[in-house]
Protein backbone atom coordinates (compact mmCIF):
# COMPACT_ATOMS: atom_id res chain seq x y z
CA UNK A 1 0.00 0.00 0.00
CA UNK A 2 1.33 3.47 -1.15
CA UNK A 3 2.26 5.54 2.10
CA UNK A 4 1.59 9.16 2.55
CA UNK A 5 1.28 9.83 -1.31
CA UNK A 6 0.47 13.46 -1.76
CA UNK A 7 1.28 16.26 -3.97
CA UNK A 8 2.28 18.82 -1.34
CA UNK A 9 -0.71 21.69 -0.79
CA UNK A 10 1.92 24.60 -1.26
CA UNK A 11 2.17 23.13 -5.20
CA UNK A 12 -1.35 23.95 -5.82
CA UNK A 13 -1.06 27.29 -4.22
CA UNK A 14 2.01 28.21 -6.09
CA UNK A 15 -0.18 26.56 -9.47
CA UNK A 16 -3.32 28.85 -8.34
CA UNK A 17 -1.17 32.32 -8.23
CA UNK A 18 0.55 31.36 -11.76
CA UNK A 19 -1.28 34.04 -14.04
CA UNK A 20 -3.52 31.81 -17.27
CA UNK A 21 -1.43 31.22 -20.19
CA UNK A 22 2.12 31.14 -18.16
CA UNK A 23 4.60 29.42 -20.25
CA UNK A 24 6.68 26.32 -19.54
CA UNK A 25 9.85 28.61 -19.88
CA UNK A 26 7.96 31.05 -17.21
CA UNK A 27 6.88 28.36 -14.57
CA UNK A 28 10.70 26.62 -14.73
CA UNK A 29 12.38 29.92 -13.85
CA UNK A 30 9.61 30.91 -10.70
CA UNK A 31 9.41 27.12 -9.00
CA UNK A 32 11.97 24.91 -7.57
CA UNK A 33 12.90 22.02 -10.53
CA UNK A 34 14.75 19.62 -7.59
CA UNK A 35 12.90 16.39 -7.17
CA UNK A 36 11.33 15.92 -4.31
CA UNK A 37 9.52 12.84 -3.07
CA UNK A 38 5.83 13.06 -3.14
CA UNK A 39 4.86 9.12 -2.07
CA UNK A 40 5.84 5.28 -1.93
CA UNK A 41 5.34 2.99 -4.56
CA UNK A 42 3.47 0.00 -3.49
CA UNK A 43 6.32 -2.47 -3.03
CA UNK A 44 3.28 -5.07 -4.89
CA UNK A 45 4.09 -3.04 -8.16
CA UNK A 46 8.10 -2.73 -8.00
CA UNK A 47 8.35 -5.71 -10.08
CA UNK A 48 5.34 -4.73 -12.78
CA UNK A 49 9.00 -2.56 -14.28
CA UNK A 50 11.95 -3.99 -16.89
CA UNK A 51 13.82 -3.34 -13.58
CA UNK A 52 12.48 -3.94 -10.07
CA UNK A 53 13.55 -0.34 -8.22
CA UNK A 54 15.02 -0.53 -5.08
CA UNK A 55 13.75 2.96 -3.75
CA UNK A 56 10.10 2.48 -3.88
CA UNK A 57 10.13 6.63 -3.39
CA UNK A 58 7.76 8.17 -5.96
CA UNK A 59 9.96 12.02 -7.02
CA UNK A 60 8.51 15.10 -9.20
CA UNK A 61 9.72 18.52 -9.26
CA UNK A 62 7.17 21.11 -8.60
CA UNK A 63 7.85 22.94 -11.83
CA UNK A 64 7.16 19.74 -13.49
CA UNK A 65 4.29 19.32 -11.48
CA UNK A 66 2.92 22.31 -12.03
CA UNK A 67 3.32 22.41 -15.74
CA UNK A 68 2.06 19.46 -16.44
CA UNK A 69 -1.13 20.50 -14.59
CA UNK A 70 -1.32 23.88 -16.73
CA UNK A 71 -0.21 23.21 -19.62
CA UNK A 72 -0.97 19.85 -20.54
CA UNK A 73 -3.74 18.40 -18.34
CA UNK A 74 -5.69 21.42 -17.45
CA UNK A 75 -8.92 19.47 -17.17
CA UNK A 76 -7.59 17.54 -13.97
CA UNK A 77 -9.19 19.03 -11.48
CA UNK A 78 -6.63 19.40 -7.91
CA UNK A 79 -9.08 16.74 -5.94
CA UNK A 80 -7.95 14.29 -8.42
CA UNK A 81 -4.38 15.01 -7.79
CA UNK A 82 -5.14 14.94 -4.08
CA UNK A 83 -5.89 11.19 -4.04
CA UNK A 84 -2.58 9.99 -5.48
CA UNK A 85 -2.41 7.85 -2.60
CA UNK A 86 -6.49 6.05 -3.67
CA UNK A 87 -4.87 5.46 -6.87
CA UNK A 88 -1.80 3.74 -6.04
CA UNK A 89 -3.25 1.53 -3.37
CA UNK A 90 -6.78 0.59 -5.14
CA UNK A 91 -5.52 0.71 -9.18
CA UNK A 92 -7.76 -1.01 -11.61
CA UNK A 93 -4.74 -2.13 -14.14
CA UNK A 94 -1.26 -1.57 -14.69
CA UNK A 95 -0.40 -1.13 -18.31
CA UNK A 96 2.96 -2.15 -19.18
CA UNK A 97 4.78 1.02 -21.07
CA UNK A 98 8.06 -0.14 -22.97
CA UNK A 99 7.58 1.52 -26.39
CA UNK A 100 10.79 3.21 -27.26
CA UNK A 101 12.56 1.36 -24.16
CA UNK A 102 10.98 2.91 -22.01
CA UNK A 103 10.46 1.02 -17.76
CA UNK A 104 7.23 2.34 -17.15
CA UNK A 105 3.96 1.70 -16.21
CA UNK A 106 0.78 3.29 -15.87
CA UNK A 107 -2.33 2.53 -13.45
CA UNK A 108 -5.87 3.19 -14.21
CA UNK A 109 -8.61 4.64 -11.70
CA UNK A 110 -12.08 5.18 -11.73
CA UNK A 111 -12.57 8.33 -9.77
CA UNK A 112 -15.66 10.38 -9.85
CA UNK A 113 -17.06 8.69 -12.49
CA UNK A 114 -14.37 9.26 -15.08
CA UNK A 115 -11.26 6.63 -15.69
CA UNK A 116 -8.00 8.50 -15.23
CA UNK A 117 -4.07 7.31 -15.97
CA UNK A 118 -1.64 7.73 -13.58
CA UNK A 119 1.86 7.74 -15.43
CA UNK A 120 4.91 6.62 -13.40
CA UNK A 121 8.47 5.74 -15.00
CA UNK A 122 11.23 4.40 -13.59
CA UNK A 123 14.41 5.83 -14.44
CA UNK A 124 16.99 4.11 -12.16
CA UNK A 125 17.55 4.77 -9.01
CA UNK A 126 14.23 6.56 -9.19
CA UNK A 127 10.95 6.15 -10.11
CA UNK A 128 9.39 9.46 -11.02
CA UNK A 129 6.04 10.49 -11.38
CA UNK A 130 5.24 11.22 -15.21
CA UNK A 131 1.51 12.39 -15.63
CA UNK A 132 -1.90 12.15 -14.23
CA UNK A 133 -4.67 12.60 -17.17
CA UNK A 134 -8.28 11.40 -17.80
CA UNK A 135 -8.33 8.38 -20.76
CA UNK A 136 -10.26 9.11 -23.32
CA UNK A 137 -11.24 5.47 -24.29
CA UNK A 138 -12.45 2.54 -22.08
CA UNK A 139 -9.53 0.31 -22.60
CA UNK A 140 -6.86 2.88 -22.91
CA UNK A 141 -3.71 1.52 -24.99
CA UNK A 142 -5.31 -1.27 -25.81
CA UNK A 143 -1.67 -2.71 -28.16
CA UNK A 144 0.02 -2.36 -24.96
CA UNK A 145 0.31 -5.87 -22.21
CA UNK A 146 -0.94 -5.60 -18.85
CA UNK A 147 0.20 -6.44 -15.92
CA UNK A 148 -0.88 -8.99 -13.14
CA UNK A 149 1.31 -9.43 -9.93
CA UNK A 150 2.60 -13.02 -9.62
CA UNK A 151 1.94 -12.74 -5.83
CA UNK A 152 -1.62 -13.58 -6.02
CA UNK A 153 -1.76 -17.40 -4.80
CA UNK A 154 -2.46 -19.91 -6.74
CA UNK A 155 -5.58 -22.28 -6.23
CA UNK A 156 -4.56 -25.63 -5.30
CA UNK A 157 -5.93 -28.72 -7.36
CA UNK A 158 -8.62 -29.50 -5.46
CA UNK A 159 -9.99 -25.67 -5.20
CA UNK A 160 -9.66 -26.17 -8.81
CA UNK A 161 -11.35 -29.03 -9.01
CA UNK A 162 -14.65 -27.61 -6.35
CA UNK A 163 -14.38 -24.23 -8.80
CA UNK A 164 -15.13 -26.57 -12.10
CA UNK A 165 -17.65 -28.51 -10.56
CA UNK A 166 -19.32 -25.05 -9.27
CA UNK A 167 -19.56 -23.78 -12.78
CA UNK A 168 -20.85 -26.67 -14.15
CA UNK A 169 -23.83 -26.82 -11.76
CA UNK A 170 -22.70 -29.96 -9.64
CA UNK A 171 -22.45 -28.31 -6.71
CA UNK A 172 -25.99 -27.83 -6.00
Amino acid sequence: MALGAAIPERWFADKGALAPGVTKAEIYRSLPTRHRPIGELPAALATAFKTAPTDLTIFVGEAYFVDHCLNHHPDVPDTIYRRLDDILATYEEVILDRREGRDAIILTKKLDGRLYLLVLRHYPPQVVYKTLFPADKARPYPALPRWKPSTQPKASSGEMRDQKECVHGRDA
